[in-house]
C-alpha cells in the first residue's frame, strides 16, 4: 500500500536540522510507495507555499510559533491536516501524521485521528519541562497529555528521551529512538586527509552550534587560556555566534588577547551548506556541554557531525549518549566539564600528534559504520508501521 508521511514540523523555511535533511528529506523519500510533506511555517519562505526540499515537498503555510500564531496554528494544522489526508484517503493511500515536538500541533493532529492510520509524535528535547516559564511549561504538559491519548506510537532521540514522553502519552507504544546522526553531506565533502590536517604544527579546534549563556562557554574560553598559557600551540575556531553572545565571551579573561592573536576566532552564524568546508579544515571538534539535567537526554548532533567529517572529538561527561559514541569509537577524549581538565585535555592532544590522527581514524570509521541515518530506516518503518519489504 502506498504510504503519505505528514510531517508536522516545530521548524521554518528552510527547515534545516540533522533529521529532516537526512531522514525525512532524503532516506525516506527513496523508499518505493512513500511520500514525505514537511509542514513548517512561513518565516522566510518568499511567499511561495509549497516547495521542494530534498526528495521531499514542503508547505511552508503554517504561522510562526509566537504570540497569536501559536493560537492560530491549531487551526491552520487542522485544515492543513484534513484537507491533506482526504485528498489522499480518496487515493486510496495510507496516511501517517509525524509530528515533532509542538503540542498545538499534536492537539490538533490528535482532533484528526480518525482521519489517519497512524499518528507518531517525536520529542527530541523536555520542552514541557524547561522552555519558557513557568504557564507555558504547564500547558504544554496538559496539552501533550490530552493529545498523547490518541497518539499510537512514542520517539526521541535517545532512549532516555522517549522513556520520557512516553510517562506523558502512556497510552501509546514505546518506539524505538532515532538518534540525531549524519546526513551525507558531512559525510562526503569533508576532503581534507587525517593526515594532511594534524600534521600542521598548530591543530585546529572547532566548535559549531549555540553560544547561547546556558552552555556556559565561559568554562572552555578559560581552559584555552590556560593551556595556551602553559605553552598549547593550537587555533580556536567558535562559530555560531550572536554579537551580543561575542560581547560576553570576550569579557573572560585572557580571550581578547587570544583573538588579537587569531588564537581564538569567533564568528556568526554560517548556513548549513558552509559547514562541511569548516570541518575540512578543522582537526578537533569540541563537544563540551555542561553536566547538567536540561541537556541529559540530548542526542549530540555536533559530535556525530564532527566524526563524520573525520575529527577527533572532545567531549564532556554528563551526556550518556555522548558518553557512549566516543567510548565506543575510540575518537576521542571524554572530560569532566571543568577548567583544568578539559585544558589538559587539549594539551594532551596537541602534544601528540600520532594519537590525534589514530582518534580521527577511529572517528570517520564509527561514523562510516554506525552514525548514518540509513541504517536507521528499519527503525523509522516501524514507527509509521511500515515494513522494508512493503516499501519495495
Amino acid at each position: 500500500m502506498n504510504t503519505v508521511v505528514i510531517a508536522l514540523l516545530d521548524k521554518a523555511w528552510p527547515p534545516e536540522e540533522s533529521f529532516v535533511d537526512g531522514m525525512l528529506a532524503e532516506e525516506v523519500p527513496r523508499l518505493q510507495g512513500l511520500k514525505v510533506r514537511l509542514c513548517v511555517s512561513k518565516k522566510g519562505h518568499n511567499n511561495r507555499p509549497v516547495k521542494r526540499y530534498g526528495r521531499a515537498a514542503c508547505l511552508a503555510t503554517l504561522y510562526i510559533d509566537k504570540g497569536l500564531g501559536r493560537f492560530l496554528n491549531l487551526w491552520a494544522v487542522f485544515k492543513l491536516v484534513l484537507y491533506q489526508a482526504k485528498r489522499e484517503k480518496s487515493r486510496a493511500k495510507r496516511v501517517v501524521l509525524f509530528v515533532r515536538n509542538d503540542p498545538i500541533y499534536l492537539l490538533a493532529a490528535s482532533l484528526l485521528k480518525k482521519r489517519v492510520d497512524r499518528l507518531v509524535f517525536l520529542s527530541t528535547f523536555p520542552h514541557e519541562e524547561y522552555c519558557g516559564n513557568a504557564l507555558k511549561r504547564f500547558v504544554a504538559r496538559v496539552l501533550i497529555r490530552i493529545a498523547g491519548r490518541r497518539v499510537d506510537v512514542v520517539t526521541g532521540v535517545s532512549p532516555i528521551g522517549t522513556q520520557r514522553i512516553h510517562r506523558l502519552c502512556p497510552d501509546s507504544e514505546l518506539g524505538a529512538h532515532i538518534p540525531l546522526l549524519v546526513d551525507t553531506p558531512f559525510v562526503s565533502n569533508s576532503g581534507t586527509s587525517q593526515v594532511d590536517k594534524s600534521t600542521s604544527t598548530e591543530p585546529v579546534f572547532i566548535y559549531i552550534g549555540t553560544h547561547q549563556k546556558n552552555r556556559e562557554l565561559e568554562i572552555v574560553m578559560s581552559a584555552i587560556v590556560k593551556a595556551v598559557a602553559a605553552g598549547v600551540s593550537a587555533r580556536f575556531n567558535f562559530v555560531g555566534a550572536f554579537e551580543d553572545e561575542k560581547e560576553r565571551l570576550v569579557r573572560v579573561k585572557g580571550v581578547p588577547e587570544l583573538i588579537a592573536e587569531q588564537v581564538i576566532v569567533i564568528e556568526n552564524s554560517v548556513s548549513r551548506a558552509e559547514v562541511p568546508a569548516r570541518l575540512a579544515a578543522a582537526d578537533v571538534g569540541l563537544s563540551l556541554i555542561p553536566d547538567k539535567p536540561i541537556f541529559f537526554e540530548a542526542s549530540p548532533t555536533k559530535l556525530v557531525e564532527y566524526m563524520g567529517a573525520g575529527l577527533a572529538v572532545l567531549a564532556s561527561y554528563g551526556i550518556p549518549m555522548q558518553e557512549q559514541i566516543v567510548s565506543e569509537s575510540g575518537g576521542g577524549l571524554l572530560v569532566k566539564w571543568d577548567v583544568d581538565a578539559i585544558a589538559e585535555a587539549i594539551t594532551r592532544i596537541t602534544k601528540d600528534p600520532e594519537n590525534l590522527i589514530r582518534m580521527q581514524i577511529n572517528a570517520r570509521a564509527y561514523a562510516e559504520q554506525k552514525l548514518k541515518y540509513s541504517f536507521y530506516v528499519p527503525t523509522f518503518l516501524e514507527l509509521i508501521g511500515e515494513t522494508q519489504n512493503s516499501t519495495r
